[in-house]
């Protein structure tokens, strides 16, 4: 792509930890006209650990400002070694564009994604590549959980210079929480998540999951109000998508999702998304593992979380819950009884 002569397309995948936005940018990723960074903004919280949430907003939005306009050289200011490489990025082997010509040579724009090999030998480039990278595709794609109020972007979303398009991505609070409790690398993510909370007493320890889950269900609800208002000066900017509606029926979920984009589905990209999302191919070694049966996956929750750790999150949650779609449960027989559905008809 000529980036004098045609446009670039925005893309920021919003969501909360947990709830399934690293498969949904995976599912960005493979597209041939996407450009996708896994997580920027996490940068700025290791950088900054003391802080709260709501003051590293606005270095995040500059990052993210960057980025979208192909401008990698805020990144010397948080990569180890001043980002001499690509390969200083975390989870630089996530994105296929850096594993692609311009960005690395070993191999061609046709040939399969596969982390392990782009590891090996594509990390020793220098970060201006990644910049050359960025310039040479149609869509720009960044994810991030980090974002807590979509208010605080707004100056992108009026920047003539951007074509930006948020797709917020929502998860069953139920579900975030199990998942939550099962992954034990979140502290310092949650105290400067619960630093903003009113009379929030920092303390040794793991925070409560109830008390980080009622801060983020009420900051989701927040980003869906925003994206949703009448004033905002430029419309059509913004979908929510629930993740368990991509889970269920993922193809015609991503058609809605790409057609928003701006992006066209291939055969060889629907044979893909298939077979991630039906465990018809073996599972990829590394950070992200997503090939599972998809539907089996969004009803853990149910077997594996404490009832009363439900009806505590049900009432935290409360309002995410009507908002997004989800029923509550009010018993354990209901909670078990898979037959008992949790969701409303997908009305987005």
């Amino acid at each position: 792509m000529d980036d004098r002569q045609e446009k670039q397309t925005h893309i920021l995948i919003l969501s909360s930890w947990r709830s399934g936005s690293s498969f949904l940018g995976q599912i960005f990723n493979h597209h041939p006209n996407v450009f996708y960074v896994y997580e920027p903004a996490r940068m700025v919280w290791v950088k900054f650990p003391q802080e709260k949430a709501s003051l590293l907003h606005y270095p995040v939005r500059d990052l993210l400002h960057s980025l979208f306009t192909c401008d990698t050289s805020p990144l010397h200011d948080y990569l180890p070694q001043n980002g001499r490489y690509i390969s200083n990025l975390p989870f630089w082997s996530e994105s296929r564009a850096l594993c692609s010509p311009p960005a690395c040579k070993a191999f061609s724009m046709d040939t399969e994604f596969d982390r392990p090999s782009c590891f090996q030998r594509c990390g020793y480039v220098p970060l201006e590549k990644m910049t050359q990278a960025c310039k040479v595709h149609k869509h720009v794609v960044l994810k991030t959980v980090r974002v807590l109020d979509l208010g605080v972007l707004l100056p992108l979303l009026q920047d003539a210079k951007l074509d930006l398009r948020i797709v917020h991505l929502v998860r069953d609070p139920r579900a975030v929480a199990f998942s939550r409790l099962n992954f034990n690398h979140l502290r310092n993510e949650d105290l400067i998540v619960l630093r903003d909370t009113k009379n929030w007493k920092e303390k040794t320890g793991t925070p409560n999951v109830t008390n980080v889950m009622a801060k983020i269900c009420s900051a989701q609800v927040g980003i869906k109000e925003f994206g949703e208002k009448d004033d905002i000066s430029r419309q059509g900017f913004y979908m929510m998508v629930r993740h368990e509606d991509l889970s269920i029926n993922p193809l015609s979920t991503v058609e809605k999702i790409f057609s928003f984009a701006g992006l066209s589905l291939t055969g060889r990209f629907k044979d893909w998304l298939h077979n991630v999302t039906h465990k018809s191919q073996p599972k990829q070694a590394g950070f992200m593992k997503f090939a599972e049966d998809s539907k089996k996956v969004i009803q853990k929750w149910r077997g594996g979380l404490q009832h009363s750790v439900v009806l505590e999150i049900q009432e935290q949650c409360q309002k995410a819950m009507e908002v997004f779609g989800y029923r509550p449960v009010r018993t354990l027989k209901e909670q078990r009884d898979l037959n008992f559905n949790v969701m409303t008809e997908n009305n987005n």
